[in-house]
């Protein structure tokens, strides 16, 4: 095999990986008010057709099409919410079912969710409803031999803002990427009025590796019109 090839087998399996049998054990977590939250991990099976979610160390196992469904539509809210405000997304029109459905859990797709009280159960997707904190996918952002970098979006349930959950998505995002196999990270379009979301990645360490002028125009009562985009970019750190 020449050094070409292998190059290309590498990448090859890192693509592969997100949608393979990996195991990324659920991820605990405290919000600033002290609640506690998990988050899991959602990957496609090996033939593709069902999604599978981590449920411990050592363990993945698939859930009905009924409770994946359930947190396909909150997590639909989240995002048609999000493309209706026109700030954050690209997205012009409010996505239907499928069309999220494809977009989100494409590869790879983590959830946060609100522990119960008592905090020793798995949560069973059987009813998201506001329990569901937040979310964030991860996919090559670049196909073929460029696929070891990759690229994620991220959302915010409503009743969850001011908790720092978008940092805590973030973080996740940094340590469980390249455990999928992936050797950096690109965003191709932060709004230069998402000021939120930039606070986030500069304080994650993401560099500012470029700019789409005028990409963009938003609605808003701040501001409404052309903005510029900012392109942030990381490279994995490897163990």
């Amino acid at each position: 095999m020449t050094q070409s090839d292998q190059i290309k087998k590498t990448i090859s399996s890192r693509v592969a990986a997100a949608s393979s049998s990996i195991i990324i054990p659920p991820a605990h977590v405290t919000l600033r008010d002290d609640r506690r939250a998990t988050i899991y991990a959602f990957v496609r099976s090996k033939e593709g057709s069902e999604i599978e979610v981590c449920t411990s160390a050592t363990e993945r196992r698939v859930i009905s099409s009924e409770h994946v469904d359930n947190v396909v539509r909150v997590l639909m809210d989240l995002l048609n919410h999000e493309i209706e405000l026109g700030q954050t997304y690209p997205q012009e029109h409010p996505l239907t079912f499928d069309e999220f459905k494809n977009y989100w859990f494409l590869a790879f797709t983590a959830v946060m969710v609100l522990d119960s009280s008592g905090g020793t159960e798995m949560f069973t997707f059987e009813d998201a409803g506001d329990r569901v904190l937040g979310t964030f996918y991860v996919k090559p952002n670049y196909p073929g031999i460029c696929g070891g970098i990759c690229n994620a979006g991220f959302l915010v349930g409503q009743l969850a803002r001011g908790q720092g959950v978008g940092k805590i998505l973030g973080k996740q995002y940094v340590e469980w990427a390249p455990k999928l196999g992936y050797t950096g990270s690109i965003f191709n379009l932060v709004f230069e009025t998402n000021i939120a979301s930039q606070r986030i990645w500069d304080g994650l360490g993401f560099e500012k590796v470029g700019r789409v002028k005028k990409v963009a125009w938003i609605k808003g009562r701040e501001h409404e019109g052309p903005v510029d985009a900012i392109i942030y970019g990381m490279t994995f750190k490897t163990e």
